[in-house]
């Protein structure tokens, strides 16, 4: 097969523009990156038979950097599953979350993500989520590249699937290191009433100026550590017109903004991509044992405590993959499970209000959130039983 090839683009490409911005209210960034190079990525590549299998690729289970990740994406897509079919020819997306801070003009950043309908590995009303190989440097400029996998995830065919996944893309863009990586387990240890509700910052920010102080002084490694909270995330990617164009397709209904009203079917519109770690399978709290569903309620709890509401923190929006996740994949096993949350698109966070929203409303909305969570998670993990008097709401 011959080397998959990222072609010359001769005109320029912003990551992403006002007025045809994904979410068509916020200027993402106004940097214009012209792809003026052929790359064929990676090197080798002609050695790979079939570059949409998964097979005997490991998972990209690192948090990357927002300095690392790639300003442009391209997609060979097998199946049509981003409604841009353009048969063997590549389809180009940029970045628009986490927006781009350090980007050098005219040398963007570059990936290749392979997708294919038989890697579905999970099908929900909103959106599907799918295996794909990925190749890109994810590393500081001249680092080798890398082929991993990562889970790319797409929004079904109503516009309110389409808001929900830029929600979620602006909540993990949002969301502090707290949620990706190990963390001390203080504050959480002397439970939710000690815990400070404080503001911190996003876990996606750059991170090219490393004090002088943070170098000569590292963090000490503390000696109890809780997992992380949700996915690390890889990205979310807006469809451009061409390798020649600087149009945005990501399309959103003006009037359908607010996602409880907004089904009508956009079966044509082009697809936004957002990647993000595998983390297993959807949990079945019938057949998990109590210790392990407390866990589950425990991700729940530690994300209020960041000052965060899942919104929809059902059993169906857990995962469950073997663990340890400090050894090798080889070594782990499912009597030690690892966890994560998943479908944040309906998130609130105390600190975060929305367009036009009062800091007192960004905090009824967080309130109101963090009951129903603590609600459902209880009930769907079957740690009480739910009154029959209470109705369901999404």
């Amino acid at each position: 097969m011959p080397a998959v090839t990222i072609p010359c683009c001769p005109t320029a490409i912003p990551i992403d523009d006002a007025s045809d911005s994904d979410s068509a209210k916020e200027n993402v960034t106004t940097t214009h990156l012209p792809l003026f190079k052929s790359m064929t990525i990676p090197k080798g590549t002609t050695k790979i038979e079939n570059p949409f299998s998964v097979a005997g690729i490991p998972k990209l289970e690192k948090f990357v950097n927002l300095d690392h990740l790639p300003d442009i994406l391209v997609v060979y897509d097998k199946g049509d599953i981003t409604n841009r079919s353009a048969g063997s020819r590549p389809v180009y997306y940029k970045r628009a979350y986490p927006k781009a801070e350090n980007v050098v003009p005219g040398n963007p950043r570059r990936a290749a993500l392979f997708l294919d309908t038989a890697n579905c590995i999970d099908k929900g009303r909103r959106s599907s989520v799918y295996q794909a190989p990925f190749i890109a440097t994810l590393g500081p400029k001249g680092a080798p590249r890398k082929h991993v996998l990562v889970a790319a995830k797409v929004a079904n065919n109503t516009c309110r699937c389409h808001q929900l996944l830029r929600d979620e893309a602006r909540g993990f863009s949002t969301f502090p290191d707290q949620f990706f990586d190990d963390t001390n387990a203080s504050p959480w240890a002397l439970g939710p009433e000690y815990a400070p509700l404080v503001e911190h910052l996003p876990a996606m920010r750059p991170r090219y100026l490393l004090s002088w102080a943070a170098r000569m002084n590292p963090k000490p490694t503390p000696q109890e550590m809780v997992p992380p909270i949700a996915p690390r995330f890889y990205g979310y990617y807006v469809p451009i017109e061409s390798e020649t164009s600087t149009r945005s397709l990501a399309r959103s209904h003006r009037n359908c903004e607010d996602f409880q009203n907004s089904n009508c079917d956009v079966s044509h519109w082009p697809k936004s991509i957002m990647l993000m770690e595998d983390c297993g399978r959807r949990i079945n709290p019938g057949t998990l044992p109590l210790r392990h569903r407390v866990q589950c309620l425990q991700l729940v709890e530690r994300m209020h405590l960041l000052g965060f509401s899942h919104g929809h923190a059902r059993a169906s929006n857990m995962l469950v993959q073997p663990g340890p996740l400090s050894l090798p994949q080889e070594k782990r096993s499912m009597d030690t499970p690892s966890f994560r949350l998943i479908s944040l698109g309906r998130w609130r966070g105390v600190f975060h209000p929305l367009a036009l929203e009062s800091a007192q409303g960004a905090m009824r909305a967080f309130v109101k959130g963090r009951e129903n969570d603590v609600f459902f998670a209880l009930h769907e993990l079957r740690l009480i039983s739910a009154p029959t008097s209470h109705v369901e709401k999404e």
